[in-house]
């Protein structure tokens, strides 16, 4: 099976790089060569290894004679309907950009998660006021509804949908992809079986790994933990545009004292946050496409506390694998922290289920053998 990826960067930029990259590498392993069509005009020799060819004209696809095309991420309509009428294609659809123009899935006002499809709520909601164009005299820009109906339009002749969640599925599907043409798929990268399960902490730690952006909520773990009882601690990896604001209210919080901001981590080095953590939160805003985060905590045995948001409750099992709350229910998610770190044995039961859970269900072998099923039946349809 010749995979032929379809992105528009050949390099580290961030989460769908790392996914694709990754298939990349396990399909390859398998015996199916992988070849990448991007536009990217400095493509990464390191990103490259995986793919016995790349490039970024049709030359490519003459020279590498696909069985298949994955397309990932793509904003021109016109290439993603030439590709689909001349190779037998799937998308996979890392995010909400297909179909949102603001391709965060949530309001602007009120920040509550859009589940209408593209149309009128566009408007309504005022989605369509985009960041100005950069040189532009005006403070603002606009979108059109059009452009989103025209790029999923050119979908047409695309066989199959691969998403990582239940809720992507319906996101889909309430835009008018037929349902069964979409697929949940969740991506999980090779690296987690290398992942094992760590001991219980002693330690009333608090752990997010992630963006410091809006999307991601920190600024609602930060309400949802000042009205936890004290002691704890919390930390936040990453780094992002909301890092100094989430920072300044922590002051006004008056947490600050308990709070510590690590900027960026090495992946090598989570380990030893993880280690001191007693529970992990994934607080996000915006509806998570997957959440791999979540899937990564559960692997070392630590329990999980989430908004039912995106794809969060397809892994995120309310007094199974952690505990859950209402979208931005800032209160219930902190009672959610507050009784997981001072019940330990309860914070170990889920902890133990949450790695059990990963072991059931997301493993890198699995997802690739999924993956390459479901290129193959593209491919002979």
């Amino acid at each position: 099976m010749r995979v032929l990826h379809v992105h528009e960067r050949a390099a580290y930029h961030g989460g769908v790089e790392q996914i694709l990259r990754d298939m990349a590498a396990g399909l390859g392993a398998a015996g199916s060569p992988q070849a990448l069509l991007h536009a990217d005009a400095a493509p990464e020799p390191a990103y490259l290894e995986p793919f016995a060819d790349h490039g970024s004209g049709d030359d490519l696809i003459a020279r590498f004679r696909p069985d298949v095309a994955l397309i990932h991420k793509l904003e021109d309509a016109g290439r993603v309907a030439a590709l689909a009428a001349r190779l037998p294609a799937a998308r996979m659809v890392h995010d909400h950009d297909l179909v949102c123009l603001r391709r965060h899935k949530y309001f602007p006002i009120g920040t509550r998660v859009c589940d209408r499809p593209a149309g009128l709520a566009c408007y309504t909601h005022l989605c369509f006021v985009q960041r100005a164009a950069t040189g532009s005299r005006l403070p603002v820009g606009f979108a059109a509804v059009g452009t989103r109906k025209r790029a999923i339009a050119a979908h047409a002749g695309v066989r199959a949908f691969l998403v990582g969640s239940r809720w992507m599925e319906r996101e889909l599907v309430m835009n008018g992809i037929p349902g069964e043409r979409v697929h949940v798929l969740p991506p999980v990268p090779r690296s987690l079986a290398a992942v094992d399960p760590q001991p219980p902490s002693p330690e009333p730690e608090v752990l997010f790994v992630g963006q410091v952006i809006r999307g991601k909520g920190v600024d609602l773990l930060l309400h949802a933990l000042s009205g936890v009882a004290r002691p704890w601690h919390a930390t936040i990896a990453g780094i992002g545009n909301h890092l100094d604001a989430c920072k300044a209210l922590a002051r006004e919080l008056g947490i600050a004292d308990a709070v510590t901001f690590t900027g960026w981590v090495p992946h090598e080095a989570l380990q030893q946050h993880y280690a001191r953590a007693a529970v992990s939160a994934v607080p996000s805003r915006w509806p998570e496409p997957f959440g791999m985060v979540g899937i990564e905590a559960m692997a070392r045995a630590r329990p999980v506390v989430g908004f039912a948001v995106g794809g969060i409750p397809d892994w995120l099992e309310h007094n199974v694998t952690g505990l859950i709350a209402p979208e931005a229910d800032t209160a219930t998610l902190g009672a959610h922290i507050g009784r997981l770190l001072h019940d330990p044995d309860l914070a170990r039961t889920l902890g133990r289920q949450a790695a059990q859970r990963v072991g059931e269900r997301y493993q890198p072998a699995d997802f690739q053998r999924r993956l390459l099923e479901r290129l193959e039946s593209v491919a002979a349809s």
